[in-house]
């Protein structure tokens, strides 16, 4: 009986120490990178528009205001990172957005020509980047899929229709789903819900003079978007 008995303690005791063996390792904490892709709906802007009272304008009423249709868009991402091995993990991201901008709807307006101001398309694009900093809650388990959610803060520079920029806060909510592939790469699947504070285009109201500058200035909305991305971790 006890030879018997001592091969199969043995056996157990192999297998015991192999599974503290990998639960060690994927605690172990480390620096990683992530390279990501994926799709992003940018909701629609409502603009108010405020002019230079110095410059001319002819017969011509300007608008006093825009709707922008944006269509979706793609985006992509870079990021390094530190995995704490307790479900924490924190990182610095840079993000590029791109969406084409369907319609320009003027609010208002009319032109002696050709009487009140049309619908148009610009054929242009919304373009922004962002810096964040971000932190993630990993919860872990049994499987090869970790659940995860998180978020960030950071800066936001965008570009209008007309190549005008700002710059705003950021700040961003995700969750999403990691798949553990081996070798130390991890898949990705994840939301993010990202907004800004309200932007302005142009120069501010308290900027016009009578030698410049003229134009107008666009406010009253920010940017808002929803992505849906994958990404490849690389752990070191």
């Amino acid at each position: 009986m006890k030879n018997r008995i001592l091969p199969v303690i043995a056996g157990l005791a192999a297998i015991s120490a192999n599974a503290a063996a990998q639960d060690e390792a994927v605690a172990q904490d480390g620096a990683y990178i992530r390279l990501g892709a994926g799709a992003t709906f940018v909701s629609d802007w409502e603009q108010d528009f405020t002019y230079s009272p110095y410059g001319p304008y002819g017969f011509d009423v300007p608008p006093t205001g825009q709707m922008l249709d944006i269509s979706k868009g793609l985006t992509a991402a870079a990021a390094i990172g530190f995995d704490y091995a307790d479900g924490i993990r924190t990182e610095l991201e840079y993000r590029y957005a791109k969406s084409d901008v369907d319609l320009v709807t003027p609010i208002g307006g009319f032109s002696e020509s050709s009487g009140p101001l049309a619908p148009y398309d610009p054929d242009a694009e919304i373009k922004a980047h962002f810096l964040m900093t971000n932190f993630f809650f990993d919860f872990a388990n049994s499987s090869p899929l970790t659940p995860f959610i998180g978020g960030g803060v950071g800066g936001a520079f965008v570009s209008n229709e007309n190549a005008e920029r700002d710059a705003a806060l950021a700040y961003q909510g995700r969750a999403g789903v990691s798949l553990e592939m081996g070798t130390g790469f991890t898949a990705d699947f994840e939301y993010i819900y990202l907004r800004t504070n309200e932007l302005e285009f142009g120069p501010s109201a308290d900027e016009f003079t009578a030698e410049g500058p003229f134009g107008r200035a666009a406010t009253g909305d920010r940017y808002q978007s929803s992505s849906v991305m994958v990404s490849l971790r690389r752990r070191f």
